[in-house]
């Protein structure tokens, strides 16, 4: 995927993210008049969801925040993963920051984890400060198949399966390569951002 395209499709996935919260936002405007302290409640929490998802994608697709240490990527992740039913397990990354491209590779890869947890659950990111592994555990946690499609070079269509190519972008930049590890049999094999070699 070209750069261009990329950068469309993220575009269009953030509009697609903050659509909801902005909803719920409008209408409890249109319901201020007949319920106001209904509608301050409902308004208060969309305006509180777009404010974490901007935040979110900020860091994962724009300027970045720089090195972060597992309490500053928990404060990115907290409640903003499918809608806050998929939780991040960050106990397994080091107590030290991850280094600035590898800790927004990081958020882009727990978000694209949270894709592989369709009813909930939790996506777990453990390393040692040059490389990560991330997996999902959950009822019917399946990676997305877009990325093995990126995986393998094939492009994925649109805006749904952009964090696949984002975080593949990603890791380039943070000097990585994107893998799948072998997992147990049964389980979501890990995905790897392991330092390229040489």
């Amino acid at each position: 995927m070209d750069v261009l395209s990329l950068a469309q499709d993220v575009c269009a996935r953030i509009c697609h993210d903050l659509g909801g919260p902005l909803g719920a936002l409008s209408g409890a405007l249109e319901l201020a008049e007949v319920e106001p302290v209904e509608a301050l409640s409902v308004a208060r929490d969309g305006a509180e969801a777009m404010r974490r998802r901007l935040r979110l994608w900020r860091a994962a697709a724009g300027a970045g925040t720089g090195p972060l240490d597992r309490q500053g990527l928990a404060e990115l992740l907290e409640g903003t993963l499918a809608n806050g039913r998929v939780t991040a397990d960050l106990s397994g990354l080091p107590e030290v920051p991850l280094p600035a491209a590898l800790a927004q590779a990081a958020l882009a890869a727990a978000m694209l984890g949270s894709e592989a947890l369709p009813r909930g659950g939790t996506i777990h990111l453990a390393g040692n400060g040059t490389g990560i592994a991330i997996w999902p555990e959950g009822r019917n946690a399946a990676w997305p198949a877009a990325l093995a499609a990126t995986l393998a070079g094939e492009a994925v269509a649109g805006p749904r399966d952009v964090l696949a190519p984002l975080l593949l972008h990603l890791a380039g930049e943070a000097g990585m390569v994107l893998g799948l590890a072998m997992g147990r049999e049964g389980a979501v094999p890990p995905l790897t951002l392991m330092p390229r070699a040489g």
